[in-house]
């Protein structure tokens, strides 16, 4: 784990559940039920066990991407915070300058991220962004269930890492 992209740790840990989910399974499978033992599979039958699995499964899948989206925006927000910071303060910035950056900074932060990840556009593949839109949408919907809404396009993780760590090595 010698990486610099702040998602890596996320998503190691991630693997690292869905490893033990199929070494899990394995057993299962194999009948070695003893390494069951001190788990909540304990005492369960295999069909149970296995469907705890599987349930397990979906949910582990679909809070990686609100964890990887949460990360995912900060990093956005930070980038925008060192942009101002940079272009705004350079040599004896007025007086002005440092009110306007005080009030972006005050402000970013309530910001639609829809209208964060356009301002990107400029400098980042614009299919990339409009991918990062659809994780954006798949985030909400696994966040809130709202169902009065139909649920967005499915997105792996592995697709939601990929995508959010291609803009983020752009920014860096």
């Amino acid at each position: 784990m010698s990486s610099n992209n702040v998602l890596d740790s996320i998503w190691f840990s991630y693997q690292t559940a869905i490893d033990c989910s199929k070494i899990t399974l394995k057993s299962i499978d194999t009948g070695e039920f003893h390494l069951m033992d001190k788990t909540k599979f304990l005492g369960t039958t295999v069909d149970e066990a296995k469907k705890l699995i599987e349930e397990s499964r979906k949910y582990v899948d679909d809070h990686v991407i609100v964890s990887l989206w949460a990360i995912f925006e900060r990093k956005l927000i930070e980038y925008l915070h060192k942009e101002t910071d940079e272009k705004l303060l350079q040599e004896n910035p007025s007086e002005f300058s440092k009110q306007v950056i005080k009030k972006l900074e005050d402000k970013v932060e309530y910001w639609r991220v829809d209208e964060i990840l356009d301002l990107f556009k400029t400098m980042i593949d614009s299919d990339l962004i409009g991918n990062a839109k659809q994780i954006k949408k798949y985030r909400d919907w696994i966040a809130h269930k709202n169902p009065k809404k139909a649920q967005p396009t499915n997105v792996s993780p592995q697709d939601a890492y990929n995508i959010l760590s291609k803009i983020i090595s752009k920014l860096e």
